[in-house]
Parts: C-alpha cells; structure tokens; sequence
C-alpha cells in the first residue's frame, strides 16, 4: 500500500491523503529526532514551518553528499559547485 502511494505521487483516497500526512509526520521527527507523538502534539503553524525547515535541512544533505561524492572520485581535481537558484526570482 505505501509503495503504491509512493509510485502515484497524486493524493486520490482518504487513505492516500492520510499516507502524506504521516509521510510529513515522519519527515519532521527524523529530522529534530523527536517522537511522532511529539509531532502530532505541534499546533498547525508549528508543524507546518518545521515540515518547511525540515525539507529545507534535507535538500541541503542532499546538496553536501552529491558534492563529498564527485570530491571523492575526482582525485586532484577541485569541484565547484554552481547555484542557479538565482534564476528563478522575478527580477531576473
């Protein structure tokens, strides 16, 4: 069942939208190594700017392991990395 949840990536049941919660439940108690029940006892607002900071925290792991894993099997040479975010704001 969560397998096909996962492979989907679109919220149809009550069953999936369910699934995403405790996904998002999961994400945030992994990431500040609380409880699930802790996070369930966050207000709204909490546990949704922790989701955000969360997500934030893991894109940036994300970011530094792809950058240790090119440094790793590119011997002598230096690898730098480029940021195009810059590209999506609107005054560009």
């Amino acid at each position: 069942m969560i397998e096909a949840f996962l492979s989907r990536k679109v919220i149809r049941t009550p069953a999936d939208l369910e699934l995403a919660i405790e996904m998002r439940v999961y994400v945030v108690a992994k990431h500040y190594g609380i409880s699930i029940k802790e996070v369930h006892e966050m207000s709204p607002q909490q546990f949704a700017q922790s989701f955000a900071w969360a997500m934030v925290g893991r894109k940036e792991e994300e970011k530094a392991q792809k950058r240790a894993n090119q440094s790793s099997g590119s011997g002598d040479r230096e690898t730098v990395s480029l940021d195009y975010d810059f590209l999506n704001t609107e005054d560009f």
